[in-house]
């Protein structure tokens, strides 16, 4: 579909989408993982680590800085990953972030929840699976959209409302709808993911095998007919 002009997708491109979704409840599930846990902070985009990262150079907290230099090695090799193995292998590069992130969600429930381990380790499990995912999965429907964060997909999705509201360009009703749909799948994979540690602490994150396996059985179910338009 071309996303400038067309307002009529193909069963394939609405097959991609219905994955997107359940992929960025995904990464709502796990999102949450250093935030309700020790660290406080969230894994899956570096904006605020690499802050961080400067405050910890100003007061000289070398064991801070270590650490998020560490992370950012570790955010960095995930994006690597993900755009190396599909020219370099026979790999498929979206079941494997999805089995990157069934192995997080076994991370998750094996960390401790006394805090024995510095805080910003709690960071790590989103800081690999995240960025793959996100790399792995990049939008739909000819827009690029992230299943692992939200700013600029809210953005995306207020400026296609202002076009259709105010410009009237109905080719802006796709692109509407899929952003609100990946915004809603998000933050219900938050309130799963929530409510699921609220419940079972860390092995709620667990739960989150049960989309991780929807998903991976909509990929394969779905590649058979992939040659449909």
């Amino acid at each position: 579909m071309n996303s400038d002009n067309s307002i009529t997708p193909t069963p394939r491109e609405r097959r991609e989408a219905h994955i997107h979704y359940m992929v960025a409840l995904i990464g709502g599930w796990l999102g949450i993982f250093p935030l309700v846990n020790a660290a406080h902070s969230f894994g899956s985009a570096q904006t605020v680590n690499l802050m961080e990262l400067v405050f910890g150079l100003y007061a000289g907290d070398w064991k801070t800085v270590l650490l998020y230099v560490a992370g950012l090695f570790v955010y960095a090799f995930a994006i690597f990953l993900a755009y190396y193995l599909p020219k370099h292998s026979r790999i498929n590069i979206r079941l494997l972030a999805l089995g990157i992130d069934a192995l997080a969600c076994l991370a998750m429930w094996r960390f401790p929840t006394e805090k024995s381990l510095p805080v910003l380790l709690y960071l790590y499990p989103t800081l690999f699976a995240m960025p793959f995912q996100w790399c792995a999965f990049v939008g739909a429907y000819g827009y690029k959209n992230s299943t692992i964060f939200s700013s600029n997909n809210v953005r995306q999705f207020v400026s296609a409302l202002t076009e259709i509201w105010t410009n009237g360009d109905k080719s802006q009703v796709i692109k509407a709808k899929f952003m609100g749909a990946t915004l809603l799948a998000f933050y219900t994979g938050v309130a799963g993911g929530y409510f699921c540690w609220q419940s079972f602490g860390n092995r709620g994150f667990l739960c989150a095998l049960i989309p991780i396996f929807i998903a991976s059985t909509m990929m394969l179910h779905y590649t058979t007919k992939n040659t449909e338009v």
